[in-house]
């Protein structure tokens, strides 16, 4: 299983220069086209419907073929949709490609992150850790990578980047071998997280509910952050165009220095405690944000925001795969759709509401989504609260009897 863990960490890292490549260049695409933010959310939307679309097709394409050649697949699709683009057809082609490729990221994520809960069971947070640094190197080098190709007016080529590295995963996938009880199962542990209580159907459903909820409106907020972040720099704060991008990078800096450290914080902070503190924090950032208006406080904020964020995902997905022992593949599925869904809706409002509302406007809108989270997140800690006092009494009501 190392190996495929090496590659999985590989795979991470291209769908963090993916996920971050359209917004890093965003403002330059739809210049060349002539088109408004309206249009570049529309384009964002699309690219999270292909997700969206990619994390059922997983599961059809693995009835058919073994998991090695639906990777493969997947890697094929992502290499033709950055080639394609860098190609500048049609702006309606280039939705269409920017479709498929986010498909095959839909596809690698959800199985790659299934296999990862159902072997690292006790460890599933800091494994989890590795592939988000993984992730977050990817999307910190695009920006880079970005600015300097803007800077020559080679924008474009920042697909060729992408589009070569998933050629080079399409052969990956298809030569590496692993055997699932080749997992190591030794290395550091995740804090001791109370397991759960037994719950009613109602219960669960409930629960269920609410964990998507809350990567819903986080990958929201994400997506929204990562695709027009340098957008709100130029526009808002008033920086040069070229510099802009590098926003992005010292998000996602922030973003890979906080999820190494997630790591060793997972094991001695429980699952909860983490995600409510480090969205609590991100919304404080966020109103500085705005309130500061001013370009140095932007990047502090920006900064924060990436440590702060850097684990949410993650730990989200583990804690309700931890709620829900026994059912890894179908939360994890819901997870990532959920995290799709909220990736493919928030940044499409996001562009509509910067074209028809202001910056400063959607920029509370984003602040109000984090602010969501929290709450979504509390409403999971009362479910827990109630569970526990049930159990409580159930245990003195057998223990009054003689």
């Amino acid at each position: 299983m190392r190996s495929f863990a090496w590659v999985s960490y590989l795979q991470y890292f291209l769908s963090g220069l993916v996920i971050t490549t359209l917004g890093s260049v965003l403002p330059q695409l739809l210049a060349h086209y002539g088109v408004s933010y309206t249009d570049g959310g529309r384009l964002v939307f699309l690219g999270s419907a292909g997700f969206l679309v990619g994390v059922p097709l997983s599961a059809l394409l693995l009835q058919r073929l073994s998991e090695k050649a639906v990777m493969s697949t997947a890697a094929a699709m992502i290499a033709i949709g950055q080639l394609g683009i860098f190609m500048l057809p049609s702006f309606g082609f280039v939705s269409i490609l920017h479709f498929v490729d986010s498909a095959g990221v839909g596809i690698l994520e959800t199985i790659v992150a299934t296999l990862m809960m159902e072997v690292f069971v006790g460890r599933r947070a800091v494994v989890m850790s590795y592939l988000e640094v993984s992730f977050g190197l990817g999307a910190f080098i695009m920006p880079m990578v970005a600015s300097f190709m803007i800077a020559f007016g080679l924008w474009r080529y920042v697909f060729v980047f992408t589009g070569a590295l998933a050629v080079l995963m399409v052969v990956a996938w298809a030569k590496i071998t692993y055997a699932k009880m080749d997992a190591d199962l030794s290395g550091s542990m995740d804090a001791n997280t109370a397991a759960p209580q037994a719950m009613s159907r109602g219960m669960k459903r409930l629960a269920l509910a609410l964990f998507a909820f809350l990567i819903f409106m986080y990958c929201g907020v994400e997506g929204s952050l990562n695709n027009f972040l340098s957008s709100v720099f130029i526009s808002y704060l008033g920086e040069i165009p070229y510099y802009a991008p590098l926003s992005i990078g010292l998000y996602w800096t922030a973003m890979v220095a906080g999820r190494v450290a997630t790591g060793w914080v997972i094991r001695k902070v429980t699952y909860a405690r983490f995600l409510l503190y480090s969205m609590v924090i991100t919304l404080i950032c966020l109103c500085c944000f705005i309130m500061g208006q001013h370009v140095v406080v932007g990047y502090i904020t920006v900064i924060l925001m990436g440590l702060a964020m850097s684990g949410v995902y993650s730990i989200t997905m583990v804690y309700a795969n931890h709620t829900f022992p026994g059912m890894e593949r179908l939360v994890t599925s819901m997870i990532t759709l959920f995290a799709g869904l909220g990736g493919a809706f928030f940044p499409a409002l996001i562009g509509y509401s910067m074209d028809h509302a202001g910056m400063k406007s959607s920029l509370w809108l984003v602040a109000c989504f984090t602010g969501l989270y929290v709450v979504g997140l509390l409403l999971i800690l009362s479910v827990y609260g109630r569970m526990n006092r049930r159990a409580n009494e159930d245990v003195r009501t057998v223990h009054s009897f003689p």
